[in-house]
């Protein structure tokens, strides 16, 4: 699932911070805040302040305004990176997590010695330290990613599917065989469970039945080859069904219009972007 991302990270901002900082959801799809040494308080978008004393990971998986605050010197020392995940799964991914993840650094973790070498990048610039920053972040990303799972710190979605050996088995098979007639029976045979306690396993881990999430997982796909400029024909086997005609009625049925008005909405958004 990893390979088919498009992930990139930018480290904005390394060193002392004092007084207030502001960061939009508009700049990123997600911001990481990394606290080295200090306090600060974090207040999100619905006015909650949240006072975060010592070393600590902040994450916002999804776009949201929010301010830090550092108050009067010494103030507090951060690393602050913009993260953008894209690609047909990426949504997926991301989708069980919170809106806020706060893990204190002091505490074992599987990455914590990547935490502290994007510190010791961060703060002692040296040949290509910009990129090495950069590269550090997106290795970070994964990393908490991984530790999300085993923590069972997702809230349903894929990542929480992931932490239960049996359905992870069933979703890789989804996520590497798309364009397979996968049925419940034999989703549920690949994680080793009766059809009846896989659905609802399925239903309670994920948030929604195997049959719908694959239907999610396809039309993903789709949206994705369409993007690339991949006719409706060729795209359509590609991601399980038999014939244009086929899949143009799942984007009807999910999206609410066809392929190629949602390709000449997604146009019209870049568009204004640019704009």
């Amino acid at each position: 699932m990893l390979n088919r991302r498009s992930l990139s990270a930018s480290v904005f901002f390394s060193g002392s911070l004092c007084g207030r900082s502001d960061h939009s959801a508009k700049d990123a799809q997600m911001h990481l805040h990394l606290l080295r040494r200090g306090s600060l308080n974090l207040r999100t978008r619905n006015g909650a302040v949240r006072h975060i004393d010592g070393p600590s990971l902040i994450f916002f998986p999804r776009t949201q305004d929010h301010r830090l605050d550092a108050g009067e010197p010494p103030g507090a020392e951060l690393v602050c990176a913009r993260l953008t995940f894209t690609g047909p799964e990426a949504d997926l991914l991301l989708l069980g997590l919170p809106e806020l993840l706060v893990i204190p650094l002091d505490r074992p973790s599987g990455f914590g010695p990547v935490v502290e070498r994007l510190f010791d990048e961060a703060f002692t610039p040296a040949f290509g330290h910009g990129a090495a920053v950069d590269l550090i972040a997106e290795l970070l990303l994964v990393m908490l990613l991984r530790h999300c799972i085993a923590e069972g710190l997702t809230e349903g979605g894929l990542l929480a599917g992931l932490a239960d050996g049996k359905l992870a088995r069933a979703l890789v098979a989804m996520h590497g065989r798309p364009a397979e007639d996968l049925s419940i029976e034999q989703l549920a045979g690949i994680a080793g469970m009766s059809r009846s306690n896989f659905a609802a396993a399925f239903k309670h881990r994920v948030g929604t039945s195997p049959g719908d999430y694959l239907t999610s997982l396809r039309l993903a796909l789709a949206k994705q080859a369409l993007l690339q400029g991949k006719p409706l024909k060729t795209v359509a086997p590609l991601v399980g069904y038999k014939s244009a005609t086929a899949l143009a009625r799942v984007f009807q049925r999910q999206l609410g219009c066809g392929p190629r008005d949602w390709l000449a909405q997604q146009q019209e958004r870049a568009e204004a972007d640019d704009t």
